[in-house]
């Protein structure tokens, strides 16, 4: 609830649902994976996770080989649409809000944290001088869900929910009842019962619903996946999305700006949310302070949750660095 974290790749379905709804992106137009790309004036480089992809890739298959250079792309889309329409420097971020990021859930026990959403105007009230500028390399890096950005894994978990349940924004809850004990072994005595409110539609677009849940279920099942090797023998079929992301931290005999990746996996089983037995459907979403990589660290948490949800085991898995 209170944790902020970088949620790096776990964060590109937000930008894919955003661009394909704002018509920045075509669902099934192909954009080269690289190695890294260069933008702006100064031809400022950012790095692929993967320094050895060099690939054209639809939207599907670049979630689920999580290519950081085709979100660069996108990013960079967002930017250059902003320098004649000002109002595309911050429609990211819009749809970011829509999904429930940089606001509490509304988790009826209290104690959430916003977490950030940048925008040009926030930049302008948080930095002096020319950091204050808005350039390509924050919509840029917002697209992979790193820099400024930060979310709690309650946050995610909702988003994904989202992705889950066909596009409708759930509202968590913890107390259903209120309840006083009954006198000499009767049944307690219900004071106040409490329903959540229904969960709220967002107004995107189907077909890039569809797309972005087709690219996470083949980031768990196709053999480029980036948690295939965790997932892809588990008997429910799950969908989901690893991120690894860097986060300044504090630790001794380190110096000052250390950085370490935070693990995150993020997503959700059965795939098609109907039910499984008396069992299912469930999200989960796992992040591993200083974990390393998704794949290696949430991903094998996230899975030990749902094998115990089901009852059931995984079979033999592979675990390999990945984004």
């Amino acid at each position: 609830m209170a944790g902020q974290y970088p949620p790096g790749s776990v964060f590109k379905p937000v930008t894919a649902l955003a661009a394909v709804s704002d018509g920045l992106l075509s669902p099934y137009q192909s954009i080269q994976c690289t190695p890294y790309a260069e933008y702006g004036l100064d031809r400022q480089r950012f790095r692929n996770w993967n320094p050895y992809t060099n690939q054209a890739m639809t939207l599907s298959t670049a979630l689920a080989q999580s290519c950081d250079t085709y979100f660069y792309d996108v990013g960079n889309r967002y930017f250059e649409r902003g320098e004649t329409e000002r109002v595309y420097w911050t429609r990211l971020q819009d749809w970011a809000k829509k999904f429930g990021f940089g606001k509490t859930a509304g988790l009826d026990i209290g104690g959430e944290t916003p977490g950030l959403v940048p925008t040009p105007q926030w930049r302008k009230r948080a930095f002096t001088g020319i950091d204050r500028a808005w350039n390509p390399g924050d919509l840029i890096q917002l697209a992979i869900g790193q820099k400024d950005v930060t979310v709690s894994p309650l946050q995610m978990a909702r988003f994904y929910a989202l992705l889950a349940n066909g596009g409708k924004l759930v509202t968590p809850y913890l107390v259903s009842a209120v309840e006083q004990p009954g006198n000499d072994g009767s049944p307690p005595i219900t004071e106040a019962t409490f329903r959540p409110p229904r969960p709220a539609p967002v107004d995107v677009d189907p077909e890039a619903l569809t797309v972005v849940r087709e690219g996470l279920y083949a980031a768990t099942h196709d053999a480029n996946g980036t948690s295939s090797g965790v997932f892809g023998s588990f008997p429910v079929p799950v969908a989901g999305k690893t991120g690894t992301a860097e986060k300044v931290v504090s630790l001794p005999g380190y110096g000052a700006g250390h950085l370490e990746d935070q693990s995150w996996w993020c997503g959700w089983g059965p795939f098609d949310a109907s039910s499984y037995g008396d069992r299912g459907p469930l999200v989960v979403c796992a992040v591993i302070e200083n974990g390393g990589h998704g794949s290696t660290a949430a991903a094998p948490a996230a899975l030990k949750v749902f094998e115990r949800w089901f009852g059931l085991e995984a079979g033999v898995q592979s675990l390999v660095a990945s984004d």
